[in-house]
């Protein structure tokens, strides 16, 4: 989202009137489709997936795309975190595998690091690299902005 979009959201959440908006959620399957690539070079070609990315917020300037630069391996980054297997169909949205037989075992899943474990250095990292090109488009990621690292 830009600045601006991100204001426009926070005045919106907190009941002030304003312009009617649109805002949408922006994930893997439609963009990689969208962007004539299948799901897996969605995922593994940074440079595609913020081409896309890109293309999106272009062409529809006043949608808010939400959470923004998608960022995330499908439904497969959190839960991989906490130690589940991940599926990956070439053009499908990948999902996680069942991790529990039952609610009784949740003790034995132990607090992920998001640094280390799973997905989530994977996405940490693709954010970091692509940050100064969302940022030169007027957007931003989920990480502190470049210049304040």
């Amino acid at each position: 989202m830009t600045d601006s979009q991100w204001e426009q959201l926070l005045r919106v959440l907190n009941g002030e009137p304003g312009r009617p908006a649109a805002g949408l959620l922006i994930d893997s399957p439609w963009l990689a489709g969208w962007g004539g690539m299948t799901v897996m070079d969605y995922f593994t070609d940074d440079d595609r997936w913020l081409a896309v990315n890109l293309k999106a917020v272009r062409e529809f300037p006043d949608v808010w795309f939400m959470p923004g630069f998608w960022a995330e391996y499908g439904m497969c980054t959190e839960p991989s975190a906490f130690g589940t297997r991940c599926i990956w169909p070439e053009n499908e949205f990948p999902f996680a595998a069942k991790m529990l037989a039952d609610y009784d075992e949740i003790g034995r899943v132990k607090k992920p690091n998001c640094r280390t474990d799973g997905m989530c250095p994977f996405v940490i990292k693709r954010l970091r690299r692509q940050q100064p090109a969302i940022e030169a488009a007027g957007h931003r990621s989920a990480l502190p902005p470049a210049a304040a690292r």
